[in-house]
């Protein structure tokens, strides 16, 4: 097995040996309330985690997810009389508007996409402060919406669930649909795709609008969990998503990367916090230990692409 292979297994042995680590830490780590309590809290991220792992194998980037997050956060509180099907709809609607918008901005008027989500994460999370009036909504949270984020599935907390529905089906759709083989090709390259007849514009758009939406129901759960609306939600959640993606493998540049490997992503930020606050570490101490993550992740990536561009110079 060459170097190059051994590399891309390098995010799967990092979380084996973070859960070493944390058992012999903790004895209450590997715990099966610890565990699902881990996957619990890291539903919102897996949701905006995979699409984001969509826009960067297109060669783009989406940092308008926490802003959707808070204005989705808000709405749903603030439609309660909708009911729980009502705000879905809502939230659904919503979260694909503000994808479709960012995919038109990036493709009709050719913003680069940081410019363009990086100017639509200011108009959504200033829309949802207006909104509220910079406050939070509370006591709107009926007990049914509530039990979205709260309640359980034969004693497996629901949150739980979604994290592994949302990651299977970004698998299917990525790995089993002419449409997951045309985001890879679009990352791989843009006009090698149009000569094989790919619409390049249509799949960017639809990419940012499953990151909308994903984006836009990760704000519902938020929403259900605390029981208010907060227009302050998904604060840096953009970054974490990027992270996750990066630490799993995906290359910034587009056209190589996984769903699997951004699950395990997932899993190390998701351990490393768990453990950090099974150890009562500062909440203050914990980002410098994530920005640490992802500065390893990065470096670990470049050599990955040096050392292929190296063989492919020799050969």
């Amino acid at each position: 097995m060459n170097m190059a292979k051994w590399r891309s297994y390098l995010p799967l042995a990092t979380l084996f040996l973070l859960m070493i680590v944390g058992s012999l830490l903790s004895d209450k780590f590997l715990t099966y309330a610890n565990l699902m309590n881990l996957l619990q809290y890291s539903a919102e991220s897996a949701l905006i985690a995979v699409g984001m792992t969509l826009v960067i194998l297109t060669g783009g980037i989406d940092l308008s997810v926490g802003s959707v997050v808070a204005l989705t956060a808000v709405v749903s509180a603030n439609t309660q009389h909708l009911g729980v099907w009502g705000i879905l709809a809502v939230v659904i609607l919503i979260g694909a508007l503000v994808g479709a918008l960012n995919g038109v901005v990036l493709t009709k008027f050719r913003v680069e996409p940081f410019m363009a989500t990086l100017a639509t994460m200011a108009i959504f999370r200033a829309v949802a402060l207006w909104y509220t009036n910079g406050g939070p909504i509370i006591g709107t949270v009926t007990p049914a919406f509530s039990n979205i984020a709260n309640g359980s599935l034969l004693g497996i907390p629901l949150p739980a669930v979604y994290v592994v529905v949302v990651f299977i089906l970004g698998y299917f759709v990525l790995n089993r649909t002419p449409f997951g083989r045309h985001v890879l090709a679009v990352g791989g390259g843009e006009e090698t795709s149009r000569l094989f007849g790919i619409k390049v514009e249509r799949v960017k758009v639809i990419v940012y609008i499953i990151s909308g939406v994903l984006a836009a129901l990760a704000g519902l759960l938020i929403t259900s969990r605390i029981g208010m609306g907060e227009p302050r939600s998904g604060f840096q959640f953009e970054l974490v998503a990027i992270a996750v993606v990066i630490v799993g493998g995906t290359s910034l540049t587009g056209g190589r990367g996984t769903i699997g490997g951004s699950f395990i992503g997932l899993l190390i930020f998701a351990v490393v916090m768990n453990i950090m606050n099974l150890l009562n570490i500062s909440s203050f101490v914990q980002p410098i230990v994530r920005g640490l993550i992802i500065i390893l992740a990065a470096l670990a990536i470049s050599r990955m692409v040096k050392s292929k561009s190296s063989a492919a110079e020799t050969s």
